[in-house]
């Protein structure tokens, strides 16, 4: 008669084994190499991408274009030729650029007659003359009675028609101007009367 071996069981208080022990150990690893896999192709991916939107063979850009010291403008820039010289950036002047004031040199009123064959008026200017120069205003002032001699005689020769057109008060302007300007004896060279202005014309 058979006999049936019964397996003997565990004592009370000890673990009890477990199967599958190695996938315990190897799920983690696993899931390390695929979380690598990911970054190393994303990181590809990135380079990748950034080398294709980079220009293929274009000349490298130009910082700090501008004017070139000493040279022709333009020399210098790409596509000049291949003695091109690299140009410098010229930095805009701190404050604006002073301009010099204007020098004037107000005369005393004049009043001439003026008459033709036909009628007579009478004619009062206010001039102030614009000069170039320091030099210019002291010399007239220097001369002032003879500044003003010159320019009666112009004043004095005017039509009393004409004075009132705008021609005829261009004409007048360019007239004292040139008498103004001629040298006063004995200097051997004139002055330089950019301008005459009217701050009075009343014709009667």
């Amino acid at each position: 008669m058979a006999t049936s071996k019964s397996t003997p069981l565990p004592a009370r208080g000890a673990p009890i084994p477990r199967s599958g022990g190695l996938g315990r150990i190897l799920r983690p690893l696993l899931a390390l190499i695929v979380l690598l896999i990911v970054a190393a192709a994303s990181a590809g991916a990135t380079w990748f991408i950034a080398q294709r939107m980079q220009p293929q063979g274009g000349a490298p850009v130009q910082l700090g274009v501008g004017q070139v010291p000493g040279g022709q403008p333009g020399a210098g820039q790409p596509g000049h030729g291949p003695q091109a010289t690299p140009t410098t950036f010229v930095a805009p002047p701190a404050g604006p650029i002073a301009v010099p004031a204007p020098i004037f040199v107000p005369l005393e009123p004049f009043t001439v007659t003026l008459q033709n064959a036909d009628t007579e008026r009478i004619m009062h200017v206010g001039l102030t003359l614009r000069v170039s120069d320091d030099q210019t205003r002291t010399r007239l002032e220097k001369y002032m009675p003879e500044v003003r001699s010159r320019i009666l005689m112009v004043l004095s020769s005017q039509s009393p028609i004409g004075v009132q057109t705008q021609q005829g008060k261009t004409d007048m302007v360019n007239a004292i101007k040139q008498a103004v300007n001629l040298p006063f004896s004995p200097l051997p060279d004139g002055q330089y009367v950019t301008d005459v202005l009217f701050t009075a014309f009343v014709v009667q």
